[in-house]
C-alpha cells in the first residue's frame, strides 16, 4: 500500500527574504551601505540578499540578528522557504518536460494497483513515476531500467515496451525491500528446487505458492509474484539485488504448466548467477546467454518430464487422457504439466478430453 504523502499549503510565489530585509532597513532608516558596516558584510553581498541573488547563510543570520535585533532563526526561516519555493517551481517545470515520457506508462493500471498515487494530470502522473522508479529525472530511469538487469522468459508476442517491464520490474525490487531472507546458500537451493517439485501435484496456488516462498526465503531467494500489466508479456524473471538473487513472476498465463516451468527455468537462473544487464529481445541476446537460456529451458522441461520417459511416450503416439495420467503418475507430476509441454510442442492440439485435464487459477486480490 502506497504511504499517503503529506501535504500543505503551498504558496502559489514566495518573495525572497531580502524583501524583508529591505522593509526592516527602511523601518529602522538604515541605509544598505551603514547596514554592511555594521554588519562587516560587503555591500555587494548586502545588495545581492535583497534582490535574491545570494542566500542568507547561517553566519550572515547571526549577523543580521546581533545589527538589526531580529532572530536569527527568522532569516533562516525565510531564506528556507524562500529555497523550497524555488526547487518546487523548478520542479513543476522539470515534470511538465516529463510529461510525454509518463504518457507512455500504464498510469491508470498502476494507479488501480496500489502503485502510485491517482492522479490525472501528465505533470503529477510524471512526478509519482519518478518517486516510484527512486530516480530524479527520466534520464536516470533509462540508465537504470531501459536495459534492465534480469533474464526474462517472456511471451512471443510481447510488445516488450521498456516502460511496462521496468515498471513490473520496480515492482518487484520494492517488494523485495520489504522481506528479509537467509544467505544465499547454493547448495540448499538445489535440494529446495527438487523438494517443491513434488507441489506440481498441488493443484490449490495458495498451498503451493506460499510454501514456494519460505522455502526459497530458507535458501537466501526471495520469490516474488507481482501482477502483471497490459501488454507486458513477460512470464517470469531473475536477477540479484543486493547479492541475493530474486525469482519474479507473473500470471501472466495463468495455467499450471506455465506456472512450474517458469519456475524451474527461473530457479536454473539462479543457480548460473546471471548478475549483468541483458537486454530482453531474445533474437539481440549475446551468444552466451542464448545459451543460458536454453539451458535453463532443458532444465526444467528434464526436471518436470525427464526426456527418458517422455520421449518414448510420443514416440508411442497415445495421447489420450487415460496414458497422459498414467504418464504423469510414474514421473509424479500432476497430468496438466504433461498436457502443457504436449501442446507447446503441438502433439496435441488445445481442446478434447486431454485439455481438460490442465489447471487453470486466478489472481486471489
Amino acid at each position: 500500500m502506497i504511504r499517503e504523502l503529506q501535504t500543505e499549503y503551498q504558496p502559489t510565489s514566495v518573495s525572497p527574504p531580502g524583501n524583508s530585509l529591505l522593509d526592516t532597513l527602511d523601518a529602522l532608516g538604515m541605509s544598505q551601505a551603514e547596514l554592511a558596516g555594521r554588519s562587516g558584510l560587503a555591500q555587494k553581498t548586502v545588495n545581492l540578499i535583497i534582490n535574491g541573488k545570494a542566500p542568507i547563510t547561517e553566519g550572515t543570520a547571526l549577523a543580521l540578528e546581533r545589527v538589526l535585533g531580529t532572530p536569527g532563526r527568522f532569516w533562516l526561516a525565510r531564506e528556507s522557504k524562500y529555497r523550497e519555493h524555488l526547487a518546487r517551481r523548478e520542479e513543476d517545470v522539470l515534470n511538465q518536460r516529463h510529461a510525454d515520457w509518463a504518457r507512455r506508462f500504464p498510469y491508470k493500471q498502476m494507479a488501480d494497483l496500489g502503485w502510485v498515487e491517482p492522479v490525472s494530470n501528465a505533470g503529477g502522473k510524471a512526478w509519482h513515476l519518478l518517486r516510484f522508479f527512486g530516480v530524479s529525472n527520466q534520464d536516470c530511469w533509462r540508465k537504470m531500467w531501459a536495459t534492465p538487469q534480469a533474464v526474462f522468459r517472456q511471451s512471443a508476442r510481447a510488445g516488450k515496451k521498456p516502460e511496462i517491464v521496468s515498471a513490473w520490474l520496480r515492482r518487484g525490487e520494492l517488494k523485495a525491500q520489504e522481506n528479509n531472507v537467509a544467505a544465499f546458500d547454493e547448495r540448499a537451493f538445489q535440494e529446495v528446487i527438487h523438494l517443491l517439485r513434488a507441489l506440481t501435484n498441488e493443484p490449490d496456488p495458495n498451498v503451493f505458492m506460499r510454501e514456494i516462498s519460505e522455502r526459497c526465503a530458507g535458501a537466501g531467494v526471495r520469490f516474488l509474484l507481482v501482477r502483471e500489466l497490459p501488454s507486458l508479456g513477460v512470464y517470469g524473471a531473475t536477477r540479484w539485488l543486493a547479492g541475493a538473487p530474486v525469482i519474479q513472476q507473473s500470471l501472466l498465463l495463468k495455467t499450471h504448466d506455465h506456472f512450474w516451468f517458469t519456475f524451474f527455468h527461473e530457479a536454473k537462473h539462479v543457480l548460473q548467477k546471471v548478475k549483468k544487464r541483458i537486454f530482453i529481445e531474445g533474437d539481440k541476446l549475446a551468444q552466451q546467454d542464448v545459451k543460458r537460456e536454453e539451458e535453463a529451458n532443458r532444465f526444467a522441461a528434464e526436471l518436470l518430464l525427464p526426456a527418458a520417459l517422455y520421449k518414448p511416450f510420443v514416440e508411442q503416439g497415445d495421447f489420450s487422457a487415460r496414458a497422459i495420467r498414467a504418464l504423469a503418475k510414474s514421473v509424479d507430476i500432476h497430468p496438466g504439466i504433461v498436457v502443457g509441454r504436449l501442446q507447446r510442442e503441438q502433439h496435441i492440439g488445445y481442446g478434447g478430453p486431454a485439455g481438460r485435464l490442465t489447471i487453470r487459477f486466478k489472481w486471489s486480490a
